[in-house]
């Protein structure tokens, strides 16, 4: 890693990637995620945005200079809450990229950087001056990351992908619910989330080789591939050509008893199925010890022909027990299980919190906001410290700190762009 690449800007993040300089020209929030993760890992990330801000900035909902939440900005100093949660830990600096100035000043950017991230559109990127190539040219060192829905070398690249695109694309929308139900949608922008874990993975794989050979590396990662490449994980030609169902709703085709079953208060996930000692401890914590000598019920395979009996069975007997219970009942036996939670109360669970997986929501003013949980860095460093260690910044809250103090960009200059709207 370069840590003289990042020498005279604020260091906000502590990490394994301190001293690495990512210059950010993502918005919306797979692009964003990216260089989230890259600055929870201690790289210093620069944002640059238009002079208007990045368009995340007027999303909804709104945190007040008070702390108090709305759904629409009704004070001029209020900040979005997806932007205070994506742009953590990140410097900000104002550009116009149409400028004939901003060519010159993305290639000092540029010639001190060691990644650049970007989630334009396919061939935007090239078209506005600040695409790999050109990039190469000024630093052959970069590690350069595009994010894109197809990928940047696709006969698809240039139509615009969404996340229910991406979702519906890869198969996802039909993976989920049962058969004969029609496509059900991930609750959430599982493709936002998913292809900039493998952009994460490729930056730091190509850091790493540029520190044995001093090469840089083009990392191009689509989000339509990174959700089709897990999917593919399943066995889903396979089993279609078995004639064995692919929608399984909240049960599965390959392990009984497994599933969601409803409860006296709720819901419950038991996964008793897979293995004979969960499922025979199940049978004995049911008061069903017969069932493990039984034939019909003593193996993966035969249980699997009776599912719809088994689920029967079970469901009877969750059916007077409430799921805090039911947890006792198989945690005690050393069974799979979990009552269902809201996503909301799933934020409160004090082991991720412990972890810094979930985190306080911090406001550059006021500080954490109550009761708004947000992602940490889902993953532990046990030696190296690491997070985010600034809030959101303003827009264009570094100018000064990029330009004239780490780029030595004079007063006369930096007021002359300002003048003409380049920064």
């Amino acid at each position: 890693m370069t840590t003289e690449s990042a020498s005279n800007l604020p260091v906000h993040n502590r990490g394994p990637l301190e001293g690495v300089v990512v210059l950010d020209f993502t918005t919306q929030l797979a692009g964003p995620f990216i260089t989230y993760l890259l600055a929870g890992m201690g790289a210093t990330v620069i944002k640059i945005e238009e002079k208007k801000g990045d368009t995340v900035r007027g999303y909804s909902p709104f945190v007040g200079p008070d702390g108090e939440l709305s759904m629409w900005k009704e004070h001029p100093d209020a900040m979005s809450l997806p932007m205070l949660n994506r742009a953590r830990g990140k410097h900000s600096i104002t550009l116009d990229l149409k400028k004939p100035e901003a060519k010159e000043i993305y290639r000092q950017l540029a010639s001190r950087a060691d990644v650049v991230v970007e989630n334009f559109a396919s061939g935007t990127a090239d078209r506005i001056g600040i695409g790999y190539e050109t990039t190469r040219a000024i630093n052959p060192k970069v590690i350069y990351c595009s994010l894109s829905g197809f990928g940047a070398d696709s006969a698809m690249g240039e139509r615009k992908a969404l996340d229910i695109v991406v979702q519906a694309m890869s198969g996802f929308t039909m993976a989920n619910g049962s058969e004969g139900d029609p496509p059900i949608r991930v609750g959430f922008t599982l493709g936002d989330l998913i292809a900039p874990l493998f952009a994460v993975m490729g930056i730091n794989a190509a850091l790493h080789r540029r520190n044995a050979t001093g090469d840089g590396e083009y990392v191009d990662v689509s989000m339509l591939g990174s959700m089709t490449g897990l999917l593919a994980v399943e066995e889903w030609q396979a089993m279609e050509r078995l004639g064995m169902p692919t929608r399984t709703g909240n049960h599965h085709a390959r392990a009984t008893p497994f599933g969601i079953f409803p409860c006296k208060d709720g819901y419950v996930a038991i996964g008793a199925g897979a293995r004979e000692p969960f499922a025979h401890s199940f049978y004995r914590v049911m008061g069903r010890p017969e069932m493990i000598e039984d034939p019909r019920y003593a193996t993966l395979a035969e249980r699997c022909k009776r599912q719809p009996e088994i689920n029967a069975i079970v469901d009877a007997w969750c059916a007077d027990k409430t799921a805090d219970e039911i947890e006792r009942l198989l945690v005690a036996a050393d069974i799979p299980v979990s009552k269902v939670r809201t996503p909301a109360d799933a934020l409160n669970e004090p082991v991720v919190n412990e972890r810094r997986e979930v985190v306080d929501t911090i406001h550059p003013d006021i500080g954490a906001v109550k009761g708004l949980k947000t992602v940490g860095i889902p993953l532990k460093f046990h030696r190296a410290e690491y997070g985010h260690g600034a809030a959101a910044p303003r827009l264009g809250e570094h100018n000064e700190a990029v330009y004239a103090d780490w780029l030595g960009i004079d007063a006369a200059t930096l007021a002359a762009w300002k003048a003409a709207g380049v920064i």
